[in-house]
């Protein structure tokens, strides 16, 4: 059975057994502000986070804690006191990891990478905490197959460089799981043409070694229609764990007799699938940003981060190339918004964990660390309320990652805190004016993070520049 079947993993250390219930705190750093809790969802207004080495020893209203004298103090006034953010969906780089944390995004998983990139992200000086799927797994008619010099069947290639895998029956499908829990991976990604035996036998070996199940099968812009041979109800009845992109419902509802590219959608059909994913139990990731990228809304921006005007011309290139098929692809990416926001709303109803994700760097506009923030203010205009947002990038990812020391602030805690300019209860966009970040209780130089980002990225883009004229 998944994970999330059953709820958080039994237990923390000893000091999130203890309430601080105003007694003294033994703490090396006190920050005051207003704090967000995000278990509950409520802000305090006259908050503390009182941190010793990497942990959190007390946190709540001010009369909830005491500290000696010996404690920094950091007093942020009325700015507010969050957890470190969780990017559910991100396909990292070395070259931009420190933008991640210099936007408040402290920890993402990744989806889909070789082992040798991983390495170098971690090795980066700045950079996110990294729950990592490595290679992901599909079949050997993965549209990835021409694109990708390393993708192969396991063995082909060494596994440091692989990716894709290519599993085609449920043999290959546990010896490919069996491989990437003994490479070090954190969970398992699952994509579009795979076949219904090997996905069971991938999700049920997963469980064996307690690796969460991500899958992405296919939405109506990419192949979810066309290559796609399982749609939604179908990965999450087999053991998918969290849904991305809302991928596979398209499919599920074209098999139910809808038409995904129709305006008006069938509520009947919609009722009925939601109820199946449901009774499941998996989460969602829906990365709804993304689809306003594609489909050329201009309702979503990157503007408010230091480090997003000097990285964004580099980008440009593969915008423009996107910006350049929207009118061709817009019929597709506004299908796939309307199914996946009008999915959400029953599926928010119905009590299932919904996660943050932005998918960075797939859509136009969207850039490392930024992209999370833009996924928060999506899904407020998804119906979301800014609680239930930054719930989706906090306790919410921490759930669905399997981390209870991630994405809250009570005692035993990580100490991984953003502090923003400004209430997101009030104006979600407020969470783009990061303050001032800590890592596991170091204080993070923001403005050198942002420094680093920029000129990474920058050496980056004109190496592959420099590659691509025949230079390198």
């Amino acid at each position: 059975m998944r994970g999330l079947k059953h709820g958080l993993a039994a237990g923390l250390s000893a000091l999130m057994m203890a309430a601080c219930g105003g007694q003294q705190a033994s703490g090396d750093q006190v920050l005051l502000g207003r704090l967000f809790d995000a278990r509950s969802g409520a802000m305090i207004k006259q908050g503390v986070v009182v941190i010793s080495g990497e942990r959190v020893v007390c946190s709540g209203a001010r009369p909830d804690c005491a500290w000696d004298d010996r404690a920094e103090i950091h007093d942020f006034g009325e700015a507010t006191i969050l957890p470190g953010l969780i990017d559910l969906h991100v396909h990292a780089r070395a070259h931009y990891a420190a933008a991640f944390p210099a936007s408040g995004v402290t920890t993402v998983r990744d989806a889909n990478n070789t082992f040798e990139s991983l390495g170098a992200i971690r090795r980066a000086p700045v950079g996110p905490r990294l729950i990592a799927s490595g290679p992901m797994l599909d079949s050997s008619d993965s549209v990835i197959a021409p694109m990708s010099a390393t993708a192969g069947r396991l063995g082909e290639h060494p596994i440091d460089t692989i990716m894709p895998i290519f599993v085609d029956d449920a043999a290959s499908a546990e010896a490919a799981v069996d491989a990437l829990a003994e490479a070090g991976a954190d969970h398992v990604k699952i994509y579009e043409t795979i076949g219904e035996d090997a996905f069971r036998a991938a999700a049920d070996r997963a469980a064996e070694h307690g690796m969460p199940v991500m899958a992405d099968i296919g939405t109506v812009l990419t192949r979810g229609l066309t290559m796609a041979r399982l749609d939604i109800v179908q990965i999450a009845e087999a053991g998918a764990d969290t849904v991305e992109h809302m991928s596979g419902l398209a499919l599920a509802y074209q098999r139910r007799g809808g038409d995904p590219l129709d305006e008006m959608l069938d509520d009947a059909i919609l009722d009925a699938i939601a109820d199946d994913l449901l009774a499941s139990g998996a989460a969602f990731v829906p990365t709804l940003a993304n689809g306003h990228q594609f489909s050329g809304t201009g309702e979503l921006d990157a503007d408010g981060f230091d480090g997003a005007s000097r990285m964004a011309p580099h980008m440009e290139g593969q915008w423009s190339a996107i910006r350049g098929m929207a009118e061709a692809i817009r019929p597709r990416t506004l299908a796939d918004r309307r199914l996946s926001e009008a999915m959400l709303v029953r599926l928010i109803e119905g009590g299932a964990l919904i996660g943050a994700g932005s998918d960075i760097p797939a859509a136009p506009g969207m850039l490392p660390g930024a992209g999370l923030h833009m996924e928060l203010e999506a899904l407020t205009l998804a119906g979301f309320g800014p609680d239930r947002a930054l719930q989706a990038a906090t306790v919410n990812a921490a759930r669905i990652i399997r981390r209870d020391d991630l994405g809250h602030l009570q005692p035993g805690a990580v100490a991984d805190i953003v502090v923003i300019d400004g209430d997101p209860l009030s104006d979600i966009r407020a969470t783009r004016r990061v303050l001032a970040v800590w890592q596991a209780g170091e204080p993070l130089d923001v403005a050198a993070a942002w420094d680093g980002a920029a000129a990474d990225f920058e050496a980056a883009m004109q190496a592959y520049q420099a590659e691509a004229r025949g230079e390198g």
